[in-house]
């Protein structure tokens, strides 16, 4: 388009000059008027309509690009929400219940399915964010994602062996649910790599879960500000609200 403007202005500027030339001579006026007037008429013509068409199908390509932009940031803070929504149902079922007591890595229930770990970021849509005063958080999501998959992964790991491990012993000494036992009666019962593999698990449970929690939650609400200044007039989703009003602004 900008090539197609410069000769469009070059050969309008030419045939101006001639008209303006021939005029000042007064020579074939008429002529002038009845074939290079309509001829200059018919070049702006074109070249405005080109112009037109090309700049609407422009914004159409950019607000389209912004949308995709908008969705693919909404839909950043939605995976947000729902690793915190899984490790804060997790933190209040499991860990919560037991989080004072000294026996904690036996009475910490252990989960019956495997949690997955199968949320993901696709960082490639989320490039927009490298142009803006927010670059970094690119990479921070990045780091979030890993935090997530390695909370589930400890998460995982410590109810195999609870499951498979811990309860087998408990059965073979006879142990009961619900029964008055110390750490130390434990110990012997499970044998020391049992016991401190228990132990050292449930405190890996407890720490990534607790802490990923916040950064999940710090890192999301990051995020829909960055959007919102980006997209002040459209819906940015919101871990408090949900949908946020539009920002008129």
């Amino acid at each position: 388009m900008k090539y197609i403007s410069i000769i469009i202005s070059i050969a309008t500027a030419f045939i101006l000059g001639t008209v303006a030339g021939w005029i000042l001579k007064g020579k074939h006026v008429d002529y002038l008027f009845s074939n290079y007037v309509p001829a200059i008429v018919t070049l702006l013509a074109a070249y405005f309509g080109a112009k037109f068409a090309f700049d609407f199908q422009s914004n159409k390509e950019k607000q389209e690009q912004i949308n995709k932009n908008r969705v693919s940031g909404n839909l950043a803070i939605f995976k947000l929400a729902t690793m915190l929504n899984t490790l804060t149902q997790y933190q209040r079922q499991f860990i919560d219940p037991v989080r004072a007591k000294p026996t904690a890595f036996l009475e910490m229930i252990p989960t019956l399915l495997h949690f997955k770990d199968d949320i993901s970021f696709n960082i490639d849509s989320l490039s927009f964010l490298l142009d803006t005063d927010d670059k970094n958080l690119v990479g921070e999501l990045s780091v979030e994602e890993a935090r997530y998959k390695a909370a589930i992964a400890v998460i995982n790991e410590r109810s195999i062996v609870h499951r498979q491990e811990a309860q087998l012993a408990l059965e073979t000494a006879n142990i009961m649910h619900g029964g008055d036992y110390t750490v130390e009666h434990m110990k012997k019962v499970l044998g020391e790599r049992l016991f401190h593999t228990l132990c050292n698990t449930t405190d890996d449970v407890i720490e990534h879960v607790d802490s990923t929690i916040l950064s999940l939650n710090s890192i999301a609400n990051k995020l829909s500000k960055s959007l919102k200044k980006q997209f002040p007039k459209e819906k940015i989703i919101s871990l408090s609200t949900g949908i946020d009003k539009e920002n008129t602004n």
